[in-house]
C-alpha cells in the first residue's frame, strides 16, 4: 500500500511540477520584415516573471545580393530608454548537401546572428537587425527564456 501511495503521488508531483521546453517563441513577422540593402528591421522582446536567462537568435533568409551587416541587442528597464550591449555578425547557416547523415536537413534561413544573457537584469530586448550593401533578405526573431531556481542549503 505504501509503493502505491508512493507512485500516486510521484505520478501527481509530475503534473503538477512546471516544465521547461526547449522550444523558441516567434515574433510574427509583418510586411516590411524584409532587408532592403542598408535598413534596419526592429523587433521587442519581453522578459518577465523571474527569467534568468535568454537567448536570442536572428534569422535572415536571403532573397538577393549579397548579406553584411550586423545584429544588435538593446536593453531597457521602461521599454523606451533603450542601451547597446551586444552585437553579432551573420554567419552563414549550414547546410550538410546531399552527403552525409543529415542530408534532409536543408537549413531555412540563409544567415544567423545569436545573443545570450546569463542573467536577465532587463525587461526588454531590442533587437536591432541591420544590413549593409545590396542585399534583399526576409527577417525572422526567435526567443527561448529559462527560469533557474537556486535553493538555498
Amino acid at each position: 500500500m505504501k509503493k502505491l501511495l508512493f507512485i500516486l503521488s510521484l505520478v501527481v508531483l509530475s503534473f503538477v511540477t512546471k516544465a521547461q521546453t526547449g522550444q523558441a517563441y516567434s515574433i510574427p513577422t509583418v510586411q516590411g520584415d524584409t532587408l532592403n540593402n542598408a535598413d534596419t528591421v526592429s523587433k521587442v522582446v519581453k522578459a518577465t516573471a523571474g527569467y534568468s536567462a535568454i537567448g536570442i537568435q536572428v534569422n535572415l533568409n536571403k532573397i538577393s545580393g549579397t548579406v553584411a551587416g550586423k545584429a544588435y541587442l538593446y536593453q531597457s528597464q521602461d521599454g523606451y530608454n533603450y542601451a547597446l550591449t551586444d552585437s553579432a555578425s551573420y554567419t552563414t547557416a549550414p547546410w550538410f548537401g546531399s552527403k552525409g547523415a543529415y542530408s534532409a536537413l536543408v537549413p531555412t534561413y540563409t544567415h544567423v546572428a545569436y545573443f545570450q544573457k546569463q542573467t536577465s537584469p532587463s525587461t526588454y530586448y531590442l533587437v536591432k537587425a541591420v544590413s549593409s550593401g545590396t542585399v534583399s533578405a526576409a527577417v525572422k526573431v526567435l526567443y527561448t527564456s529559462r527560469q533557474y531556481y537556486i535553493t538555498k542549503p
